[in-house]
């Protein structure tokens, strides 16, 4: 017959046996919950006729927050523009964002005559970074034109 004693301190290990399991797991979920941000890096390329190619570079996920966002609404594309879209494990989707057309630069710089002016620049290739709040349920990315809504490039984030 085991004594009461020994039953006890079978217990008393039994039970911070346990408690220790379930502080790691609370740890390792608050963790898993931390926000995070991700940096997207492409090349665009337009040839001749007008066609535009994408081509993923590399990707970054760390953790943070954004206090603010730079992309604009879809309502201010004009054509050139690009649309990024959010998309969930079901191809639902979840934020779209616009792009303002990264082939075109506005260049500023001192004239001869000492005073600001500003030229705009159209380039056939150049890259582009995109950054923003990664959500959970985000597991696609896509990169469209804005006038045709055609996709030109996917993305998948794990």
């Amino acid at each position: 017959m085991i004594k009461p004693k020994y039953l006890l301190l079978s217990f008393i290990l039994v039970f911070l046996f346990v408690s220790c399991k379930s502080h790691k797991n609370s740890t390792y979920n608050s963790i898993d919950n931390t926000p995070k941000i991700l940096f997207l890096n492409y090349s665009i390329i337009e040839s001749s006729n007008g066609a535009r190619t994408i081509q993923f570079n590399n990707k970054k996920i760390v953790n943070g927050k954004i206090k603010r966002n730079d992309l604009e609404l879809l309502e201010n594309g004009v054509e050139g523009d690009l649309i990024f879209t959010e998309l969930n494990s079901k191809s639902k989707i979840i934020n779209q964002m616009l792009i303002k057309n990264p082939l075109i630069k506005n260049i500023e710089f001192v004239n001869e005559s000492k005073k600001f002016q500003t030229q705009v620049v159209k380039l056939d290739k150049t890259q582009f970074s995109i950054r923003l709040q990664l959500k959970n349920e985000t597991k696609l990315i896509t990169i469209s034109n804005f006038a045709t809504n055609n996709t030109l490039i996917k993305t998948q984030i794990n």
